[in-house]
């Protein structure tokens, strides 16, 4: 009687297994995709592009945002190189509805919004996608606990102890792959690496992308907040990649609302 009590309490907890881990990688997610936000912040952008015969091409970008309401608009404006130079972008947060994003083109000198479709493009040449420069909501996606104690290593040497989740998107039609692979960083809830997985061949390894350097960084007012200082992402399909090195971090200091209109974006002037 005592052995088929130890049987049925074990099938009890394996039935409890699966629900507690979703559970798991579902707060883990969240936690990650709500991090603390300053008020407002500006940085500089240097981004990277590497060819897969090595050469490269250096873009600078102006990065503004806000915590608007308990979400985040941010302004990118770029500064070089000379052919893309004055093109503006802004993503405008909606909390669990999908993102505003406009864009300026100083060729055609208007401002378009960036459809649904565009946002799996690339972002003003670069290997990461529109989708990648935001912020992606945690309802967005299923999330399975593959691995509690998962530990990576990333270009550059960090050494990470993450959570190992697999996120699958509901709408397979909004992204450019079929799910992530996401390594979660223990200490600071970033993500460390994230795989992606193509859509047409679910086990092809599509891109992978890293967080190279961190730090915490204490504002005039007292707060402090994680910074992802370098990033990096890798199209294993060309052969191309980008990296992101954060230059000048400014928080919680006084800034225009204007920065965040579609006035800014066309005129580059903040009043």
């Amino acid at each position: 009687m005592k052995i088929l009590r130890s049987v049925a309490m074990a099938f009890f907890s394996l039935t409890l297994a699966s629900p507690i881990f979703a559970d798991e990688a579902y707060d883990i997610i969240k936690k990650q995709s709500t991090l603390p936000y300053p008020n407002t912040s500006r940085t500089v952008l240097i981004l990277t592009n590497i060819d897969r015969n090595g050469s490269t091409e250096i873009e600078q970008i102006y990065q503004y945002g806000r915590d608007n309401k308990g979400v985040v608009d941010t302004v990118f404006d770029i500064k070089s190189p000379a052919n893309i130079k004055g093109t503006r972008v802004l993503q405008q947060g909606k909390g669990s509805r999908e993102d505003d994003r406009w864009i300026y083109m100083p060729n055609l000198r208007q401002v378009r919004r960036i459809s649904m479709s565009d946002r799996s493009k690339q972002f003003v040449g670069c290997e990461f996608t529109y989708n990648d420069m935001a912020i992606r909501d945690v309802d967005e996606d299923t999330h399975e606990m593959m691995d509690k104690n998962a530990q990576i290593e990333v270009p550059g040497g960090r050494k990470y102890t993450c959570w190992k989740i697999k996120s699958v998107p509901l709408k397979k039609s909004h992204v450019e792959y079929s799910y992530r692979i996401q390594y979660i960083d223990k200490e600071t809830y970033l993500p460390a690496k994230i795989e992606y997985f193509d859509k047409k061949d679910s086990n092809k390894l599509m891109k992978t992308y890293t967080t190279e350097e961190w730090k915490y960084l204490t504002t005039g007012l007292g707060n402090t907040y994680v910074m992802r200082m370098k990033v990096r992402i890798v199209n294993h399909i060309t052969g191309r990649q980008t990296t992101i090195d954060v230059k000048d971090p400014v928080m919680e200091e006084k800034l225009s609302p204007s920065y965040f209109t579609q006035q800014y974006l066309q005129s580059g002037k903040a009043r």
